[in-house]
């Protein structure tokens, strides 16, 4: 039963995410619409008035009990969803941070090496932009493919020759690098499967189809009870919409765009980054040199 429904929800949003964001709103708000309108024509034929109206303060009751649960529900669902792309964002931004420590760390080592590891960065960048985010922002798995980057970062630091403190403290300070940059593609990788499970899905299907079902029980003016409907249809078109759009952060429209991988790929060698390491790179070893300094000074 769970694997039929998983397969059910791996369709259904196959078809959604091969729309626009405004086409689902308006098929999920056509979709319900209609629906809940049909639903109308259909009580008032079958169910007498003066009965639903007599009643009318128990549908009420019932209508208020179980949208309250369907609003908390959907409330704590779409703050969960929201704490899923922050996340997200947060394991891609030390990412790309920890990709600009490697280029900018690594300048002060000599030229056959600086070179190496500046090509393994550019191998790792056009990896995540052009290869990654593209299998992402369409439900791909990932492989390990690009981690032969890392691991060839990893490699070359470890065979640097060290001569001096300072050298030990750099390349020790650039191991931390490349390790932050594994821990957070690892990240990265885990949130492309962050999406909420087909059990609460069904739940959320459930209650949006009981806060509507109460809505049709009311005795009142056909034409009223019409846009009471129109009105309750169209509030749960948008509470679904927005939980589609916040789930999965890398795929559909609104999505976590690799603009800081790009930023830096382009500013390797000009920009921003450029100026930067070269005011690091005046001095290679002062930073090293600092932390030297304040460890003797402990010592004694």
């Amino acid at each position: 039963m769970v694997a039929e429904v998983h397969q059910i929800d791996t369709q259904f949003y196959a078809f959604l995410y091969h729309l626009s964001d405004t086409q689902v709103f308006l098929f999920l708000s056509i979709l319900i619409i209609s629906t809940s309108i049909i639903a109308v024509f259909i009580v008032h034929k079958f169910i007498p008035l003066n009965l639903r109206y007599k009643d009318n303060g128990v549908i009420g009751y019932m209508s208020a009990f179980v949208s309250i649960i369907y609003g908390v529900l959907a409330g704590l669902m779409a703050l969960y969803l929201i704490n899923n792309i922050n996340y997200a964002a947060d394991a891609v931004e030390h990412e790309s941070d920890a990709v600009a420590n490697i280029y900018r760390d690594s300048l002060w080592l000599n030229p056959n090496f600086r070179e190496s590891i500046h090509a393994s960065i550019r191998q790792y960048l056009n990896g995540v932009i052009n290869v990654e985010w593209p299998k992402m922002r369409n439900g791909i798995p990932l492989d390990s493919t690009n981690e032969v980057a890392i691991n060839d970062i990893s490699t070359k630091l470890s065979t640097y020759p060290v001569t001096t403190r300072q050298d030990v403290m750099s390349v020790h300070e650039l191991m931390q690098d490349v390790k932050t940059l594994y821990n957070s593609r690892q990240q990265r990788i885990h949130m492309t499967y962050a999406a909420l499970n087909p059990e609460i899905w069904v739940v959320i299907a459930i209650g949006t189809i009981l806060t509507l079902a109460m809505n049709f029980l009311y005795g009142m003016n056909f034409y009223l009870h019409l846009v009471v409907t129109t009105a309750a249809g169209l509030m749960t078109a948008s509470i679904l919409f927005l939980l589609i759009t916040l789930d999965k952060p890398f795929e559909g429209e609104f999505i976590i765009e690799p603009d800081a991988f790009i930023y830096i790929l382009n500013h390797m060698d000009t920009g921003d980054l450029k100026n930067q390491a070269r005011l690091q790179t005046k001095n290679p070893a002062t930073k090293n040199t600092n932390m030297i300094t304040k460890d003797e000074t402990a010592t004694q």
